[in-house]
């Protein structure tokens, strides 16, 4: 079911090389996140995961126990707590770079309310 509502917003893709699929995500558009990527066995360590990652450019990532350092090492931290499932373990993940802004952007409307300043801008 993922998958087709994913389908149906854009949000699935295959990559091909040479006339061959080698790797498949699929991405929630309206959030942003990235629910699955699967690099086939014989392309894996040559950096085509972290070119989709790149090309994909999501904020947000839902990631697997096991991928969690290779997302670490493609500028995600991980958020929360590990999510228990039957069979497997997931991560929300978000990019570095996301977490940065967020605090920049904090220590700036902290800067315009000490200042005096409203939120329109009016002293």
């Amino acid at each position: 079911e993922m998958v087709k509502t994913a389908a149906r917003n854009g949000g699935s893709l295959v990559f091909t090389f040479a006339g061959f699929d080698v790797a498949v995500a699929v991405v929630n558009p309206k959030l942003n996140c990235l629910l699955v990527l699967n690099v086939h066995p014989r392309h894996r360590s040559h950096g085509l995961g972290s070119a989709v990652l790149a090309y994909l450019q999501c904020n947000f990532a839902r990631v697997l126990e096991s991928a969690v350092p290779f997302f670490e090492r493609n500028g995600y931290t991980a958020i929360g707590e590990m999510k228990h499932g039957n069979a497997l373990n997931t991560q929300i993940m978000v990019k570095k770079s996301l977490l940065d802004l967020a605090g920049r952007v904090s220590r700036v409307f902290a800067l315009v309310t000490e200042n005096g300043d409203t939120e329109d801008g009016q002293a």
